[in-house]
This record gives structure tokens, C-alpha cells and sequence, in this order.
């Protein structure tokens, strides 16, 4: 049904019949047997057709007398997606077998109270009907076509299904046990066994009127309502029978010894699967071991999952708790490797540490060729890993069946764990309490593989006061920091978890805020946005923005009295908007009032354009029946004023009771009239012309320009090797790079410019090197083109940039690398002008003979010079002589640059100045007779 039908069905005054076919509602189908004939005849007490909401009282298909119904739907793009009722039923209420007829179950008398209400939720997977007043939690499930019948009693839960389910579709209707259904009727016991139960048989009259042998009336037993079978693994002769104060188990199975089970779960989608439990004081263990089957290319799942208690062994109370889980992946051939993953956290009451800062809980993971989904902002509340760092019995402790938290990571159509070939993740993570007053939990998260992620994940909650039954304030918020490399995706945000309140329970807060930023090789690289609370209504963002709840609250004073309050801002590269609102009305009877008031503001640029908003409206509104008339008085005074430009514009809305006009002024705002701008208008909104097209250099360049001016002029580079590359801001539909023959083209694609209305336009850029005057052939060097996201509002091409798939890549430049140098295999022609001669004095003989004398004395290498060295290099003698040289040197008008006369650390290193003992000759030592002398001057 469209949402407009409902609400014209919905629309009417008090006391006014208001009639719902069930079944023409997909969503409300399930609910169509608790109404005669399938429809919903209510006799309205009150309602809100615009919020999809109607109160009244309506005949129920198992009372005689009207109950007491509540509804309210919901809708998904123009239809409606869900039903909730909640229905109060008249006296004292009716049994559960009652209730199950109408859904086709037949069930025995059973020992559990009355049921005396019903809660129905439906949507488009399924539907749940729980029963209100029995002793737990029971009622009808059915999702995904899987239907089953939950009834808690004396000693388990009694369990009723209609056709045959898989284990799968079991954990998937969240029933407490994990193992699989045949069509009947069972109890399943508190360790998890499942044993089927049988029906009283009643003795009645023979309606043949005939005797038995002793003349007495002959009587005759009552059907079965419903076949029952032994469930696989346990004896043909288990049975539970259903008494006045609960079930008695025939032939009951026997299990390993007190407080300690060992119960083979059955058949799970043809494999097996075990459970443990381990109940004495004062450790409790519970755990399962389950194969199920895998998708190609893996043939089997084995998993499992163990959670501890010790002491008071959950949170608040002193004490450990802990889990542990695990799966290995087994593939059906050797091309393929197991996958593996384990996670464990241990947890303790009150923790380590002073009260600054205690640390409550620790946990650690790991996966091998497995991938782990990584959670959203919406998400981090469920997150299993989460949820275990800081209570892990929320995904496995006593109230939990281990096999279906198993379910939960590695099942179902969202698992949190895949195998994945070559990926491998790791997490680690640690709960905490920061002055007593505030309870955290981060997690570490790495993902690699092609999707490389690296996360940080975590939850903080505080309220005020601490202690105490009354809290004034409760404020929980999930964080998350994710950054994927090879994506090129920073993510940044955080939301109000909706169990934040202020000032009273009924004051609900919410929002989010988050940061994103798109880079590297994404297709919307050089995009970003910053959104605290969502976007203005005008602004239609992109489909790979993040979609955040407004910022505000809910209040609700006495149920008469709504507040309600929302704000919002955001950036993006061509927009900013900010703005809010508060909402206030009253209800009593016939009487309603409201106050509104709203503020918005949207600011875009390339081109520039402004939309600014406001508006207040007070009504009040009465309604009363005379005779068969129902008369409705409304009056209502508002104003509205909405400013846009350029070309500058506005209107002015009035309403007063039942009279209201509008006045415009200026031009008319965008989208209603031409826009269109000509070249020196679209020419401003450019970069400058210096700034549209550059030439950068990059690898290989030594210095640019010259000393005087080392920013202009030409480039020196590295004979190794060069790269440079060109860019603009303004697209490039071809880019020609010049060769020794026909010129190489890298091509990008048509664009358009918006504010002139202007599509289908080409521009050209051509490269073109030399050397020494000669053309240098591009083709021998590597082209790497360049493609950057550009706003669609200057350079969109469809003509409707505002719907548009947002920031889309251009050819805006290329990087060029030159060729590896060729060394070839020779030095070529040396010239004899190309070496130099540097006479050596004295002259000597040349040829020499081995016969020819030594002109200086044969040096030695006598042994201790280094340690006498360094015993008189820096004594009181030498300090003193090596002043003195100074001084005589400073006179001569040589400078000695600051020299220093005492040499500490020389003496103390000189055997690491030298290697080996060195060379000596003796001071004063002459040339050997009949030795040239050099020319005069060169001396």
C-alpha cells in the first residue's frame, strides 16, 4: 500500500471507525489472523495521520469483547515497510493454545499462565507476535519464510513448528537452541536438549452408543492434534509430558555427571556439532564446537566458541569472565588455503589499576586468509568484538546460546568473518574507566589484502550521577577512525548511541558527525566532506557521502507535551550549509498546539550562489461533535522569508488563520529561471592564469634557475635520469605528446561549463621537448596520465550537476620520465687535448732500473709512534710550543682560522686516527748527491 492511501485511511476524527485490510498491507500480513476476516476495524480514540499513527479499540479473532489496539507504521520511499501494534487484551486473557490455533499450531494444555497482551512487529522479511504475561519471553517467529512457535513453561521452552527447519534457519529466527526442527511439537531443556512432547490423550463417549464386555458404555480416546516424531539421537521412547505444574521427561537422556553436560547437538545441515556446558560453583563454562557447510571454493566450516564465568563472573560484579572463539575454513581442493581466525577477551570486576584510570578488559585477534567486515558508525553497538571487550557475555555468556553467536560471525547474510584468499587482520583492543565516572572501550583494527583498512574503533558512555537510582543524564557515543590506503578513504566520526538521554529518560538525544575524505586512486579523489547532524534540504549530496542523523532530541513532558529540537552543518569543496529547528506541541483530548520555528542556510560556490531561510509558525487546533456533525476549528499565524542569489531574489510567505499570500521580489530563485552566464562572468570564477596550467619538475632535478634568480630560468638535471609533468585545473579532453613521428595522444574525455549551459566542449595540450635544438622523441619516455575530480557546477557536462554522480575524474595532466641512460661499450674518441701534464720536481730518471738508488733515505716503521704521539701531543711542552706557533703565524698575518692549542680528545682517540704504525723519515735527511734542483721559482 502507498504511505498517501494509509494516511487518507488513517485521517478522521475521534470515535470514528477506521478500517485496515491486514493482508492488502504486506507488512501487517502476519497480523492478519488476530482479526476477524483479516482486517483491522478500529474505533479510533486518537491518532496522527501524518505520523502514520492511530489509537483504538478493535475485535480481536479469540475475545468477545473489543481490545485495546495501538498502531503504527512506517514507510520506505512512498510505501508502507512496517507495522507495529500493540494490543491489550480485555479480562483476564486467554490461553497461548488459543492463540496458536489461529496460526495453525495445535498444542496441549500446557502449564503457563494466561497470555494478556500481544506485541506484533512486522516488515517485509517476516513478522514477531510476542505474548505478553507468560514467564519469559515467547510468541510467534517467522522470518525468511521460517516460522516457529515459542512458549516458555515450567522446566524449558516449548517449541512448535509446522514444517521441517534447518539449524541455520533456526539461529536465524534467534530461537534458544542452535540445532535443527523437525515438523512437531518439543520442549527444549535448559542444557539444550530437545525432547518431543507428547499429547494427553481424553477419553469420550462412544458415539456408537455400544457396551464393552461388562456392559458398560464403550468409550473411545481423542486424536492427536499433531504427529510427533523421536528426535534424531535420543531414544523412540523420550518423551516430555505436559502436567499441571510443568513437564515430566519419560526415558530422559543421561548426560556426564551433576552441573555438566556433554549433549550432541544432532544433525546440522548434515554435520555435526557439540555443546558444553559446565554449571558448578563458582566457575561456569559453556561452549560448542560446530561444522557447517562452506561456499566455493571451501567445503567446510569447523568453529568455536567457549565463554567462562569466575566468582560473581559478569560485569558489576567482582569476579573474571572471559571468551575465546575460533574457525578454521577447510577448501575443497590444494589450489586453495585454509582460512583461519581466533578472537579471545578476558574481562575482571573491578578492574586493574587506580580510579583514575582502571583498566577493566583486554582482547586480542587474528585472521589468516580471512576478512573481517569492518562496522560502520551505525554498527559499533553491535559489533561482536566490541561488545566482548567490554561484556562478553552480550555475545555469549549465560543467556546466549554459543552456537548462535558462532552463527553471528561467521553466518547469516552479513557475516562479520569471510574467508577471503591472501587477507589477514588482526585487532586488539581494551575496556577502561577514567575517574570512575566514564566507561570506554578502543579497538585496533588491520585489515590487509587489496582493501587494505586500518581502524581504530570504540564506544565511551557516561552518566550523571553515577550511582543512585534517578539519572539525570546518560550519554554514550560510538568513535571510529578508518583510513584505507589503497582505496584512498579517510573516514573519521562519531554518533549518539540511542540510549542517550538528558534531564529525563524521555529525552532522547541523537546525531553524528563525521569527516570523510576521498584521495590517492578513488574516483572521487580531491572530494571531502565534513557533516555534523546531515545536509540542508535543498543540497543534494553525492551517493558516496556518509548519511548522518540530524543532531537533537526527542522529549517527551506527560505524554501531552513533544519537544524536539534539530541542528546540522556541513562543508563540502562547493558548499556550506548550516541550520535548525524546534518543534513544539501540545495534545490533550480535543485540544492540540504547536510552535515551529526553522533556520537554514546554504552557501555554494563555482559558481556562487546563496539560499538563506526562515520560518515560524503557532496554531492551535479543537475539535468537538455536535449532533452528527464533527466541527474542527484550526487557526494558525506563520511567516516564512527565503532570500537566494545572485541574481537576488526572495519571497515572503504570511498566513493568518485561513487567509494566506506569498510575495515575491527580485529574481526568480534557481531552477526557475535562466542562469546563464557569459564568458567575463565565467572567467572570474577561474584560477588565474598563471595558476591553470603548470610545468613541474620532479625525480632527478639538481637546481632551477640561476644564483640570482634560482626559481626562474632553466632546469639542471641528473644525466641519469629526469621526470616533470605538466597539470591544470581546467579539464583536458587530448593531450599530444610530440615524437620524431606522429605525435602520441593520451585522451581524456568531452566536458562541458555550467554556468554558461555550454556541453560538449574539447580542449588540447602539447608537450614538446628538445635538445640542442633537436626534438626529443617522447615516445621513448614513460607517460603517466593524470586525472583529478573537478566541481560539476563549473565543469558538468550533463546540464544537471546537482543530480549528478557528484565530483567526477578529468585528464588534467601527465608525468613524464625519461628513458634509462644507454652507457654503451666503449669511451669513444679521446683527443690528445683532453690530458694535461703536471711536472714533478725534483726530475728524475726514467726509464728506472732495478738497479737505481733509492733519492731520500728508505722510510721505516719503527714500533710505539703512536703511543708516543699520543703521550706528547697534548702535554704542557707542546700546549705552550703550539701557542707560541700561533702567535708567531697571527703576527705574519696568517689566520689559524681559531685553531686550538690543547688537544684532549686527539690524544685520547689516536689510535683511532690511525690504522698502522706509520711511515718515518728522519728529520733533516738530505737528497741523495748529484739530484737536479728545481728551476728557480718553483721552489
Amino acid at each position: 500500500m502507498h504511505e498517501s492511501d494509509l494516511r487518507k485511511a488513517l485521517e478522521g476524527e475521534i470515535a470514528e471507525p477506521c478500517v485496515l485490510p491486514l493482508r492488502d498491507l504486506g507488512p501487517a500480513d502476519g497480523a492478519a489472523p488476530l482479526f476477524p476476516g483479516g482486517t483491522l476495524q478500529l474505533t479510533r480514540n486518537d491518532g496522527d495521520a501524518a505520523g502514520l499513527r492511530v489509537r483504538g479499540r478493535a475485535p480481536i479473532a479469540i475475545c468477545s469483547e473489543p481490545a485495546d489496539v495501538r498502531a503504527e507504521f512506517g514507510s520506505t520511499d512512498g510505501e508502507v515497510s512496517g507495522i507495529a501494534l500493540a494490543i491489550t487484551l480485555p479480562g483476564t486473557g486467554v490461553r497461548a493454545s488459543e492463540i496458536a490455533r489461529l496460526y495453525g499450531y495445535e498444542l496441549p494444555e500446557l502449564p503457563a499462565p494466561p497470555v494478556t497482551g500481544l506485541t506484533f512487529r512486522g516488515d517485509a522479511g517476516g513478522f514477531t507476535l510476542a505474548l505478553d504475561g507468560l514467564s519469559g519471553d515467547g510468541g510467534i517467529l517467522d522470518r525468511d519464510g521460517a516460522q516457529v512457535l515459542v512458549v516458555p513453561a515450567p522446566g524449558g521452552h516449548v517449541l512448535a513448528t509446522r514444517s521441517d527447519l534447518t539449524a541455520r534457519q533456526v539461529s536465524g529466527l534467534g530461537v534458544p537452541v542452535a540445532v535443527a526442527l523437525p515438523a512437531g511439537v518439543w520442549l527444549a531443556l535448559p542444557d539444550g536438549t530437545v525432547v518431543p512432547v507428547s499429547a494427553p490423550r481424553t477419553v469420550v463417549p462412544d458415539h456408537s452408543g455400544g457396551t464393552d464386555g461388562l456392559g458398560r458404555p464403550r468409550t473411545g480416546a481423542t486424536r492427536v492434534p499433531y504427529a510427533q516424531h523421536p528426535y534424531p539421537g535420543l531414544s523412540p521412547r523420550t518423551r516430555a509430558v505436559p502436567t499441571a505444574d510443568g513437564f515430566v521427561v519419560l526415558n530422559a537422556p543421561k548426560f556426564g555427571g551433576p552441573g555438566v553436560s556433554f549433549i550432541p547437538g544432532g544433525l546440522l545441515d548434515g554435520h555435526h556439532g557439540i555443546e558444553v556446558v559446565y554449571d558448578k560453583s563458582p566457575l561456569s563454562v559453556k561452549g560448542a564446537l560446530q561444522v557447517q557447510p562452506a561456499q566455493s571454493p571451501y567445503r567446510a566450516v569447523v568453529g568455536g566458541l567457549l565463554t567462562f564465568a569466575f566468582g560473581g563472573g559478569a560485569p558489576g560484579s567482582r569476579g573474571l569472565y572471559g571468551m575465546g572463539t575460533g574457525a578454521v575454513v577447510f577448501p575443497q581442493d590444494a589450489g586453495t588455503r585454509p582460512s583461519f581466525f581466533a578472537f579471545a577477551s578476558l574481562g575482571a570486576e573491578p578492574g586493574l589499576g587506580i580510579p583514575a584510570f582502571r583498566l577493566t578488559g583486554v582482547a586480542a585477534g587474528f585472521g589468516w586468509n580471512s576478512r573481517l567486515r569492518t562496522p560502520g558508525l551505525g554498527d559499533l553497538t553491535t559489533f561482536p568484538f566490541l561488545q566482548a571487550l567490554h561484556d562478553p557475555s552480550a555475545i555469549g555468556g549465560d543467556d546466549t546460546n554459543p552456537v548462535a553467536v558462532l552463527n553471528t560471525l561467521i553466518g547469516g547474510p552479513s557475516p562479520w568473518i569471510t574467508p577471503q584468499q591472501g587477507a589477514l587482520w588482526m585487532t586488539a583492543g581494551l575496556a577502561f574507566t577514567i575517574g570512575e565516572l566514564i566507561d570506554g572501550t578502543a579497538m585496533a583494527v588491520l585489515q590487509t589484502g587489496a582493501d587494505l583498512t586500518i581502524g581504530l574503533l570504540g564506544t565511551a558512555g557516561t552518566s550523571f550521577p553515577k550511582t543512585g537510582d534517578k539519572k539525570y543524564a546518560r550519554i554514550e557515543a560510538g568513535l571510529q577512525l578508518v583510513i584505507k590506503p589503497n582505496a584512498g578513504e579517510l573516514t573519521v566520526g562519531t554518533s549518539l548511541n540511542p540510549s542517550s538521554y538528558l534531564i529525563d529518560e524521555d529525552c532522547k538525544l541523537r546525531g553524528g558527525v563525521g569527516l570523510t575524505v576521498w584521495y590517492g586512486n578513488h574516483p572521487d579523489r580531491g572530494d571531502f566532506v565534513f557533516s555534523a547532524g546531515g545536509y540542508h534540504d535543498s543540497y543534494h549530496a553525492p551517493a558516496h557521502y556518509p548519511r548522518l542523523p540530524r543532531i537533537g532530541f526527542d522529549w517527551s513532558l506527560g505524554g501531552k507535551v513533544t519537544v524536539s529540537g534539530n541542528a546540522y552543518f556541513a562543508l563540502t569543496p562547493r558548499a556550506a550549509m548550516a541550520g535548525g529547528s524546534l518543534d513544539v506541541r501540545y495534545k490533550s483530548g480535543i485540544i492540540k498546539a504547536w510552535c515551529t520555528a526553522t533556520v537554514d542556510a546554504l552557501i555554494e560556490w563555482k559558481p556562487f550562489y546563496i539560499d538563506v531561510g526562515l520560518s515560524l509558525s503557532i496554531g492551535v487546533e479543537g475539535s468537538v461533535k455536535v449532533l452528527f456533525v464533527r466541527i474542527t476549528v484550526r487557526i494558525e499565524v506563520g511567516v516564512s522569508l527565503r532570500i537566494w542569489g545572485p541574481p537576488t531574489g526572495g519571497e515572503a510567505r504570511v498566513k493568518v488563520w485561513f487567509v494566506s499570500f506569498t510575495i515575491n521580489f527580485g529574481h526568480a530563485a534557481r531552477g526557475q529561471g535562466d542562469k546563464t552566464l557569459d564568458w567575463p562572468g565565467t572567467r572570474a570564477m577561474l584560477p588565474e592564469p598563471g595558476a591553470r596550467a603548470r610545468l613541474r619538475p620532479g625525480d632527478g632535478l639538481i637546481s632551477e634557475g640561476t644564483p640570482d634568480n634560482p626559481h626562474q630560468g632553466d632546469w639542471l638535471v641528473k644525466a641519469s635520469g629526469f621526470t616533470f609533468g605538466t597539470d591544470t585545473q581546467v579539464p583536458l579532453s587530448r593531450i599530444e605528446l610530440a615524437t620524431t613521428g606522429a605525435d602520441e595522444v593520451v585522451d581524456g574525455s568531452p566536458f562541458g561549463v555550467h554556468p554558461m549551459r555550454a556541453t560538449g566542449l574539447n580542449t588540447r595540450q602539447r608537450i614538446q621537448v628538445t635538445l640542442e635544438g633537436q626534438r626529443v622523441d617522447l615516445a621513448r619516455w614513460t607517460a603517466t596520465a593524470q586525472y583529478t575530480a573537478l566541481p560539476p557546477q563549473l565543469w558538468d557536462d550533463t546540464g544537471d550537476p546537482e543530480h549528478g554522480a557528484g565530483q567526477e575524474p578529468h585528464l588534467t595532466g601527465v608525468t613524464l620520465t625519461s628513458p634509462d641512460p644507454d652507457y654503451g661499450t666503449s669511451t669513444g674518441y679521446i683527443g690528445e687535448d683532453t690530458f694535461t701534464i703536471d711536472p714533478v720536481y725534483p726530475e728524475g730518471k726514467v726509464p728506472l732500473k732495478a738497479t737505481d738508488a733509492p733519492l731520500t733515505p728508505a722510510p721505516t716503521r719503527p714500533d710505539g709512534v703512536i703511543g708516543q704521539i699520543a703521550d706528547g701531543v697534548d702535554t704542557a711542552a707542546s700546549r705552550t710550543a703550539r701557542t707560541r706557533l700561533h702567535a708567531l703565524m697571527g703576527a705574519l698575518g696568517l689566520d689559524t682560522e681559531g685553531a686550538k692549542a690543547d688537544l684532549p680528545g686527539y690524544a685520547r682517540n689516536m689510535t683511532g686516527y690511525f690504522t698502522a704504525e706509520p711511515l718515518l723519515v728522519p728529520a733533516g735527511a738530505t737528497r741523495t748527491a748529484n739530484v737536479p734542483s728545481a728551476p728557480e721559482g718553483d721552489n
